[in-house]
């Protein structure tokens, strides 16, 4: 085992021992939206939690992120677990996907809207490329101060979201997208579908 990946389990380790056990959070995730087949987006790659447990279900997944670093991470964490081959990294800014529309069944993105620059311009574009279902995801009042008290322990200061979990459902909702609300210890998940209000 790397270094890498041991550094990862001693993290995630010490966020559980805050409160925020992230495995389960992702598993919880997963279990709401009901992801069951098709072609999946998601737009937030970071240390890679959520794909390595798309992949581990045998979802094949493309993922963007802008932070090279994170993606490196990433893709060190998911050969580590023999996953790699189901997931496609790519460097991609998050207000411009260069992907038509409906180019996926399902978009998934986890704990990135708060550290969006542009939060609704990266919500319109994952609402554009999504045919079914969006899966948004986000941090709530716990889960800031869990990741704020980890991020301090690194020297630095964890962003705040520019735009709120209400706001973000409210804005699905104008769309047209029922959307279903689901609260766990430390996330909210909202999962929205396309054409349910039609």
């Amino acid at each position: 085992m790397n270094d890498s990946v041991k550094d990862a389990q001693e993290r995630l380790k010490l966020f559980k021992k805050y409160g925020y056990d992230i495995p389960k959070a992702r598993k919880f995730i997963l279990a709401k939206a009901g992801i069951n087949k098709g072609d999946i987006l998601e737009v937030g790659t970071g240390r890679g939690h959520m794909t390595a447990v798309l992949a581990n279900e045998g979802f094949k997944v493309t993922s963007i992120d802008l932070d090279r670093k994170a993606q490196e991470f990433a893709k060190t964490e998911l050969r580590a677990k023999k996953l790699d081959k189901l997931i496609t990294l790519k460097i991609m800014n998050a207000e411009r996907l260069r992907y038509k529309d409906n180019s996926f069944d399902y978009v998934v993105s986890v704990n990135f809207m708060h550290h969006a620059k542009n939060p609704k311009k990266c919500l319109k574009e994952m609402v554009r490329v999504a045919k079914d279902e969006l899966v948004v995801v986000d941090i709530n009042k716990k889960g800031e101060r869990i990741m704020e008290k980890v991020h301090k322990l690194d020297g630095h200061a964890h962003p705040l979201s520019k735009m709120s979990l209400s706001e973000i459902e409210a804005s699905l909702k104008k769309g047209g997208m029922k959307v279903r609300v689901y609260r766990d210890t430390c996330q909210t998940v909202l999962i929205a579908t396309k054409g349910a209000s039609k």
